[in-house]
């Protein structure tokens, strides 16, 4: 068993398994129901190792691309959560 195996079963058991629980999966995804959508603010990290940039950029291109309206903001110098009292300031606005 792997470091992570714990995770990964408590996780499955939370979210759903991406094999058996697709289609669920499928249904709450926001990348896949971006029409019914308000105003989104999307915050990336640029340094986050959890949640990669590219992801954030695909959900900020797919909303502009199904007219909702996205700001969209990378904090260059941030990881997972933002410590910098300056970024928590612009996030806030």
């Amino acid at each position: 068993m792997t470091y992570w195996e714990a995770f990964r079963e408590a996780l499955y058991e939370e979210m759903g398994d991406p094999v058996k629980d697709s289609i669920a999966l499928y249904n709450k995804s926001p990348l896949f129901t971006l029409t019914r959508l308000n105003p989104v603010m999307v915050l990336q990290g640029a340094n986050d190792p959890r949640v990669l940039q590219v992801e954030s950029d695909e959900i900020a291109a797919a909303l502009k691309e199904n007219d909702v309206p996205v700001e969209y903001i990378v904090f260059e110098d941030e990881g997972h959560g933002f410590i910098k009292k300056e970024n928590k300031r612009l996030q806030a606005n």
